[in-house]
């Protein structure tokens, strides 16, 4: 018993070998053959490359190309022809083109604008720096137009009460004459 036992152990191992040997030849049959080989080089060719390309940097324009746009479009300034585009450039220059001419008339709008801009890109911190001084400009813009208002209303509280005196003014005269 213990012999048969020790046969049919050898032939299920030996079983398992052949069939082990059997499967890695039928692999290394299949990709020495020519049309293993084609695939895995179309596959190569479709696939995107492992290899990290260099990021360049994005190209922001300098401090001075940004303050010639914003002259530019406020009036009073040419601007040199550059061939380089830049990144944001057609951002800055609509917004400065808006603000200049809106600046005045509906500053909360130019500073919602501006706001937009200012998160819109990573800027350099120069580009940042006179974005940040356009703010500035801005608020003092929003704060004047606040003044401007108060005054307005102090004004017009001021007439409403003159003209108040002087109908009591007129009306004690003609109580006086009767």
């Amino acid at each position: 018993m213990r012999s048969r036992s020790m046969a049919i152990l050898c032939v299920l191992s030996s079983t398992i070998v052949l069939s082990g040997c059997e499967i890695n030849n039928a692999h290394q049959r299949a990709v020495s053959s020519p049309a293993a080989v084609n695939d895995t080089t179309k596959n190569k060719s479709t696939l995107p490359s492992p290899k990290v390309r260099p990021k360049s940097d994005p190209i922001y324009p300098p401090t001075e190309q940004v303050i010639a746009w914003h002259a530019n479009q406020c009036g009073g300034f040419k601007v040199i022809p550059v061939k380089q585009t830049y990144l944001g450039e057609t951002e800055l220059k609509h917004f400065f083109k808006y603000m200049c001419l809106n600046v005045n008339t509906n500053p909360n709008a130019v500073m919602s604008k501006l706001l937009k801009l200012d998160l819109a890109y990573f800027w350099p911190d120069d580009i940042k720096q006179y974005l940040w001084l356009q703010k500035q400009q801005v608020t003092m813009q929003i704060n004047a137009k606040k003044e401007q208002q108060a005054l307005n209303d102090k004004m017009q509280e001021t007439l409403s009460s003159l003209a108040t005196i002087e109908q009591q003014l007129l009306l004690r005269e003609d109580t006086k004459e009767q």
